[in-house]
């Protein structure tokens, strides 16, 4: 007898029935999951193997995602009420359309046209690299600058080790030489 797979980790028709009601209410998979009485990694995994439940997901989030669309046009469009309070009295309502909710909506539109390489500016890549580069260059000359001791710096350190192992070797040895003649 085939096994169907469902019965291994408990993600029945009955469970992906609930998750795909649940992603299409919250339209997160998070919260489907916990609906359904599931794990996010047994959905991922189904999502991953199972060519049809992975069409279903994709049309349940489109389907989810409408209404989020919808009210983030009619933001950027038509705007949202702005209450001003001065003195502790409403004084004025204005609405103000949102300039970087329209912004998003052209990038997810054409993020060619409307993403930020075509602003002129470099893209985060570009700059962490530029700042990579002058980051290292500014830290390898503090490293020579404070922590590479100069050739007299070295020659002082060793005298003055050298100084204090010979006081150390005289030390034991009148030491050892006192022991000797209390024999």
């Amino acid at each position: 007898m085939a096994h169907r797979g469902w019965k291994r980790d408990g993600f029945t028709p009955e469970k992906k029935a609930r998750a795909l009601e649940a992603l299409e209410t919250y339209g997160n998979v998070s919260d489907a999951c916990r609906v359904a009485g599931i794990s996010d990694t047994t959905f991922y995994r189904h999502l991953n193997r199972d060519p049809d439940f992975a069409k279903l997901c994709e049309m349940t989030r489109a389907k989810a995602a409408r209404p989020l669309e919808t009210l983030a046009w009619q933001r950027a469009t038509e705007g949202t009420p702005e209450t001003i309070i001065r003195n502790g009295e409403v004084v004025q309502i204005k609405v103000k359309p949102s300039d970087s909710m329209m912004r998003l909506l052209l990038q997810a539109a054409n993020p060619k046209k409307y993403g930020r390489m075509s602003r002129g500016g470099a893209s985060r890549r570009q700059i962490e690299k530029k700042l990579r580069k002058t980051i290292e260059a500014e830290t390898r000359e503090r490293m020579k600058s404070e922590l590479v001791a100069s050739d007299e710096e070295v020659r002082e350190a060793l005298v003055g080790a050298l100084r204090a192992h010979g006081i150390r070797v005289r030390a034991k040895q009148a030491e050892e030489a006192g022991e000797a003649e209390a024999e």
